[in-house]
């Protein structure tokens, strides 16, 4: 609402100013205000249509970082070498993985083994949740 009002405030001057600068130069007045009217709506839809551009922009550039931090996940690994130095591995699940050991500086490959679980849900609607059942057996 605030900013409605400033808005319409600052259109309403826009144009008696330049109904006023008509006047001065020996135009007329409610010209002058129209044309300044005209002029503020061409500058507010450009500027909108700049804004908006940029804040679309910016939201891609949101959005693609946070699908690139997606796409990247870690695990600790450790290098097969004799010292057996653990280090933190980015890894892509989209490209083959490797690494640099730090200590013996061979190019280390890291290979994902995918597995499964078997998920169950918890009973909870059940007498043995009962504490006073497990008391009486004992």
């Amino acid at each position: 609402m605030f900013r409605f009002v400033i808005q319409s405030l600052a259109l309403l001057i826009l144009c008696f100013s330049t109904g006023y600068i008509f006047k001065a130069n020996g135009l007329n007045f409610y010209i002058g205000a129209i044309t300044g009217g005209a002029i503020q709506f061409v500058f507010n839809y450009i500027y909108e249509t700049i804004f908006n551009a940029a804040v679309a922009l910016q939201n891609k550039k949101l959005e693609n970082e946070r699908i690139k931090e997606f796409t990247m996940q870690g695990i600790e690994v450790q290098c097969p070498c004799s010292r057996k130095i653990k280090d933190f591995v980015p890894i892509i699940l989209n490209t083959s993985n490797k690494y640099k050991c730090k200590e013996c500086q061979k190019l280390i490959s890291v290979y994902i083994t995918p597995s499964t679980a078997l998920t169950t849900e918890p009973i909870l609607d059940t007498d043995t949740v009962n504490p006073s059942i497990i008391s009486d057996a004992q």
